[in-house]
């Protein structure tokens, strides 16, 4: 479920063969995916803050989305988005 980069672990991307996950469960989650400058931007951003346990990091795969992203989190369907409290 993790690939490493370097010298640190990054998850996998989630895509459409990922069924409905564990993510619903009232912890802050941003969803990002790894090639997407905007998303890296909001991704440093929770670095630089400091609050990786605070949110959880959700990589998707843009070019296989799986359909529960769109349906329940973010209808837009675009990255990054932001999951608090459900």
């Amino acid at each position: 479920m993790f690939q490493l980069t370097s010298n640190f672990w990054l998850p996998l991307s989630l895509d459409s063969t990922f069924q409905l996950p564990y993510f619903f469960d009232g912890t802050n989650k941003l969803h990002i995916n790894y090639q997407c400058p905007y998303a890296q931007r909001s991704w440093i951003t929770r670095n630089f803050k400091g609050l990786q346990d605070k949110i959880k990091l959700v990589p998707i795969d843009l070019q296989n989305r799986p359909a529960w992203y769109k349906e329940k989190v973010y209808p837009p369907n675009k990255v990054s988005s932001l999951e608090h409290n459900n």
